[in-house]
Order: C-alpha cells, then sequence, then structure tokens
C-alpha cells in the first residue's frame, strides 16, 4: 500500500505555488507531484524540493515530462536533475517510452522511492490489445507503477479505460481519461483500482482535470473520504 488513503489524491504544483501555497490550501490531498517542466525558474529546484516536503509534508513525486507526452518544456539533462532531488522524493515519473528510463531505474536502485513509468496519448485512446504492449512494456523496465493517461473522445474511450482498470485493479496501475470527456474516469476509475487522481489548484497539467477542492468533495459524497 503506497499511500494511508486510497485511491490517493496527488496535486499537482508549480515552483511559485510551492512558495505561495500552504499547507492548509493542500488540504485533502496525499501527494505533492512536482512538475519541473511547469516551474517558472530554472535555478534553485532543489530549494524547492527542500521547501516543499518541509512545508507540506507529503509524499514527494517528482516529474520532468517531455513536450512530446504533454510538458511544458524541454528541461536538459532531466537524470541529473532527477538524481539531485533524490534526498527529497517519495516518488518519480518517467515516460515509458523514453531513452531514460533504465537510466533512472538504475539510479534508484536500493533506495525508497517508486517509479512510476507514464504513458500518455492526446488525440485518442488506444485499443486494450495497444495498453497491455504498453503496460508489458513498463513492466519490462522495471517501473513499480504503471500510469496510462489517454484522451478521451467517446464513450467507448471511457469504457476501455476502465475495462482496463478492472483488470489490473491488483497491478499498481494510474489510468486516466484525459479531456472533457474524459473527467468521469478521473473519478469512477480510482473506486476499480486506480491508485491516483489528479487535482489541480492554479495551472492544470493535463485536460480535464478537476480541482482539488472538489475532488475531495466529490470523494467525501461518495463516501470514500471523511
Amino acid at each position: 500500500m503506497f499511500f494511508k488513503e486510497n485511491p490517493a489524491i496527488a496535486i499537482v504544483l508549480n515552483d511559485e505555488d510551492v512558495l505561495s501555497l500552504t499547507k492548509k490550501d493542500l488540504s485533502g490531498a496525499n501527494l505533492v507531484e512536482l512538475r519541473v517542466d511547469m516551474f517558472k525558474r530554472e535555478k534553485n529546484i532543489e530549494e524547492v524540493f527542500s521547501l516543499a516536503k518541509e512545508k507540506f509534508n507529503l509524499p514527494l513525486l517528482c516529474t520532468v515530462r517531455l513536450p512530446e507526452e504533454g510538458g511544458k518544456k524541454r528541461i536538459p539533462k532531466r537524470l541529473n536533475l532527477y538524481e539531485s532531488v533524490i534526498p527529497f522524493c517519495d516518488f518519480f515519473d518517467i515516460e515509458i517510452m523514453s531513452k531514460e528510463g533504465k537510466e533512472l531505474k538504475n539510479l534508484l536502485r536500493n533506495k525508497k522511492i517508486n517509479l512510476i513509468g507514464s504513458y500518455h496519448c492526446f488525440s485518442h485512446t488506444p485499443s486494450t490489445e495497444e495498453l497491455e504492449i504498453i503496460y508489458e512494456k513498463g513492466k519490462a523496465l522495471g517501473m513499480d507503477i504503471i500510469k496510462l493517461a489517454t484522451m478521451v473522445n467517446d464513450e467507448k474511450d471511457l469504457e476501455v479505460l476502465l475495462l482496463f482498470t478492472l483488470k489490473h485493479k491488483k497491478d499498481n496501475v494510474i489510468v486516466i481519461g484525459m479531456g472533457e470527456k474524459g473527467i468521469p474516469s478521473r473519478i469512477v476509475n480510482p473506486l476499480f483500482g486506480s491508485l491516483i487522481t489528479y487535482a489541480s489548484i492554479r495551472e492544470i497539467s493535463a485536460p480535464g482535470q478537476i480541482h482539488l477542492k472538489e475532488m475531495v468533495q466529490i470523494f467525501k459524497i461518495m463516501g470514500i473520504r471523511k
């Protein structure tokens, strides 16, 4: 079990959020994802992570997303950056299709840090067969959690993602449907095995993301939060 509360809510922040928000602002969140590609400044990154750890007292997830999979800008020497913030982090996220996944896995060897292998498709939801191939690739790389986030264009896409979640509900997966039509997946899939749903406070990191306060309220209404 990765979190005290399952499903977990991850709040997505940039560096300015870390400086300006309080722990009370993050009420209901179980995990802080620091999206370095969304940071406004490129210096003092380690200081931002240190402050976030101290200020919010929540597990930290470091993500430096590639532009090809939704990153806001390209960050050079990603592995060096990942290595520099290891002392502050509980989770890292790297794309399954990137060339650096295996190297990051080696960097984390013998450390109590979980690696999320992620895949993002912003145009459509691949078939069940294609999703399984991506999942198996992530597992072969030694990823601890497999995250699949795809664009939902119709009801069938929602069904594909839910069925995949149900099949892998004991396999440590995160399954998200993006876009306006994918919003139900951010609420329903966590009930059936998706470990984390992502929420925002100010800037969204993916289309269809729900505000933290709304997500917490939805979970309370559904009886899975007090």
